[in-house]
């Protein structure tokens, strides 16, 4: 029970990597407010938690892209703790994985406006409505989430690496601002790397550049080869948001790099060995 004194808000927390996270807090004795989009998923996992862990756990609808949303989840949860002591800037959507050519202007005009609104908005957002209560307090851990393409390119992900590499790039400017701050105040930016969630299944793939069976065929090779388990990935977060972590501006990975280049080696090969059998 290591963070029993803590608090902590994480955004998109109703499955996958958010909701491992929250999970993770929560056993070492963080109390958590959880959130998304959708009501009737933040009320099942709510319920989940609560069965475990009572009153530790919170729970409300949030857009992050809506500061409205957003300042109502911030009040709430100071009113049931007290405190925020700990945000994990976690919502992020992809909504179509294909070449950008094979995309008409209306296409990347509409997933620009929902995936940059969500992934690299909503996370300013999510730091600057949670930044006058840790400047109040003089302490605050902030892990944002950065991922696939933050870094370096990534094929037929444009517009998501892109909100992605906006996330670093304001996270490292912001924890250039705190490094010299004389209240206790973190930023540190995480790259899950590939885990199994909802991003990779919710997506749109484009039918005139890959047919749904090719993908799905590749998508399990990636799952097999590639991805990391979920509870190792989120594992890594946890020195990032206890009060001894001193790192500020740190880019750092749940996932191995020889595991993800070995993995990806792997996965062309089988689907060299498919394409010849075919």
């Amino acid at each position: 029970m290591s963070m029993k004194n803590e608090t902590a808000i994480v955004t998109g927390s109703t499955s996958g990597i958010g909701k491992k996270i929250a999970e993770l807090l929560l056993r070492e004795g963080c109390k958590v407010a959880i959130c998304s989009r959708k009501e009737d998923n933040v009320n099942q996992t709510l319920a989940e938690f609560k069965k475990e862990f009572g009153d530790s756990v919170i729970g409300m609808p949030c857009d992050v892209s809506d500061p409205i949303a957003l300042q109502s989840l911030i009040d709430a949860t100071i009113k049931a703790f007290g405190s925020i002591r700990v945000l994990v800037a976690n919502a992020g959507v992809n909504l179509t994985y294909s070449p950008f050519e094979y995309m008409s202007l209306e296409k990347v005009n509409a997933n620009a406006v929902t995936v940059i609104g969500i992934n690299l908005i909503g996370i300013i957002n999510s730091v600057s409505a949670v930044f006058p209560q840790m400047i109040k307090q003089g302490y605050g851990r902030i892990i944002t989430l950065s991922g696939g393409g933050g870094k370096r390119p990534v094929e037929h992900m444009t517009i998501y690496s892109a909100s992605k590499g906006g996330v670093l790039a304001f996270s490292r400017c912001l924890a250039k601002e705190l490094e010299n701050d004389e209240r206790d105040i973190k930023i540190n930016i995480f790259n899950p790397g590939m885990v199994d969630t909802n991003l990779g299944t919710d997506i749109e793939v484009i039918e005139a550049w890959k047919d749904k069976e090719t993908y799905e065929r590749e998508f399990e090779l990636i799952k097999k080869y590639v991805m990391t388990d979920v509870d190792i990935s989120c594992s890594k977060v946890m020195p990032y948001v206890l009060p001894s972590c001193k790192e500020n501006g740190e880019f750092f990975k749940g996932f191995s790099g020889m595991k993800l280049g070995m993995g990806f080696n792997k996965v062309r090969k089988e689907l060299k060995k498919i394409k010849k059998e075919n």
